[in-house]
């Protein structure tokens, strides 16, 4: 593998790379995971959101973003920062891509707490990178999720 991380706004991608980290998203979301509800939603276009892919010689295998909300959900503990949309192509997974791109979201946020909806399946997953599960398990999109946080680190003083 010839790995190659890219971290940009929307108004600093290509044409090309927004065809090529949307065409992934659709791929595994709609015809893998079979969910029929919005995937491209107004936080792709928010200038604000931070869009963290991986490539693969020109195949881009992952991507997830970060976006900021002004209004955050009360059910998401009032935390304007969350991350989502986390996708890796089939044939990549368990490559380490996933946590790549997790630590390089976490990296980009900072100290700031942030919520992600986890699929139950992977929750140990996001666990190991410091999320910590609350409130119920809940169905989005067809697939039972539960809210996870990261509490910003402690300073040792």
């Amino acid at each position: 593998m010839n790995l190659r991380w890219e971290h940009k706004t929307l108004d600093q991608c290509t044409p090309g790379d927004v065809l090529a980290f949307a065409k992934l998203r659709t791929d595994v979301f709609f015809l893998e995971q079979h969910i029929t509800e919005e995937e491209i939603d107004r936080f792709d276009f928010d200038p604000d959101t931070a869009h963290l892919w991986c490539v693969d010689g020109d195949r881009v295998v992952g991507y997830v973003r970060v976006v900021h909300n002004d209004q955050p959900a009360p059910e998401d503990q009032g935390v304007p920062t969350s991350i989502g949309r986390l996708v890796v192509d089939a044939h990549y997974r368990g490559a380490g891509i996933a946590r790549g791109l997790m630590t390089r979201a976490i990296d980009h946020i900072g100290p700031s707490p942030v919520v992600l909806h986890a699929q139950t399946y992977i929750h140990d997953f996001y666990a190991s990178l410091g999320f910590e599960p609350f409130g119920d398990v809940f169905d989005e999109a067809g697939i039972e999720h539960i809210r996870m946080i990261r509490h910003q680190p402690e300073v040792s003083t």
